[in-house]
């Protein structure tokens, strides 16, 4: 039980080390940074003692460090096993920032070209991001299941509450609406390619989050599993496994070709 006089509410805590209230109750849920104590209320209490992890935690965090990745780092590494793990990141934001150049180049090649006018011959443009619509019965529900469960974040949202966008890392990935129709909202299923699927279903799991299938590798070559949320939308979490190769070259393919984001495959090659 945490010492009174050393206690902290979770509210100051958060404060404190970086991290949000809805943060904070993720990682207890996950066993990654949990409580020393509970008020008689039930309520979060922290210690002073804790601060040094939490800080860990959010700037770690803040530098998007995989959950996984988080646990090594406070289990304690040997020198060569942090700078490999810190280097293996940074691979990791590198090809992100080669696909980011790649549309800077776009955007100033496009700067630089005539005036387009309404008459002028032109090409289908590339699409760059789908962003599902997703209807959900309760707003704030939602809200809170996707970032405690889930680890998402909320991007931003309209004052009336009619839209909200659900984010991670870098891309907004989802468009919350509300659902005024009679019974549950029609249920939705999308793809989301994910680096590590078996990690990521471990912390959902641990997190409270629906799993609606355990990870497996398929035929198709992909290895990945099911997510739900409370209003029985579905995403299926996963990447590609060596078996893609073999699926590509059956019908005459690369496998980028067949891949929804050919630079995270070639890094893997």
């Amino acid at each position: 039980m945490t010492d009174e006089k050393d206690s902290i509410r979770i509210g100051d805590f958060a404060s404190l080390v970086g991290l949000s209230i809805p943060q904070l109750r993720r990682y207890d849920r996950m066993q990654l940074l949990e409580p020393e104590g509970r008020s008689e209320a039930g309520y979060r209490q922290y210690s002073t003692g804790q601060t040094g992890t939490g800080r860990v935690i959010s700037l770690l965090r803040s530098i998007d460090v995989p959950i996984a990745d988080i646990r090594r780092v406070l289990a304690g590494l040997a020198d060569d096993e942090r700078r490999q793990l810190f280097t293996d990141h940074r691979a990791r934001l590198e090809a992100r920032l080669d696909e980011v150049r790649r549309l800077l180049d776009a955007v100033d090649a496009l700067s630089k070209e005539e005036p387009m006018t309404m008459n002028a011959p032109t090409e289908l443009s590339t699409w760059l991001h789908v962003m599902p619509r997703i209807p959900v019965s309760d707003m704030q529900r939602s809200i809170d299941y996707y970032q405690e469960a889930l680890g998402l974040r909320l991007a931003w949202q309209t004052r009336d509450g009619s839209l909200s966008a659900i984010a991670s890392g870098a891309i907004e990935m989802l468009l919350l609406v509300p659902w005024n129709g009679e019974g549950a909202p029609p249920p939705h299923s999308a793809y989301v390619y994910v680096e590590d699927p078996d990690s990521l279903c471990a912390e959902y799991e641990a997190a409270g989050g629906v799993l609606i299938e355990p990870v497996a590798t398929r035929p198709s070559g992909m290895r990945d599993f099911i997510a739900g949320d409370p209003d029985g939308h579905r995403f299926t979490l996963g990447c590609g496994t060596e078996v893609l190769r073999d699926v590509a070259d059956h019908y005459g393919l690369e496998p980028d070709e067949i891949a929804v984001d050919p630079h995270w495959l070639n890094d893997r090659r």
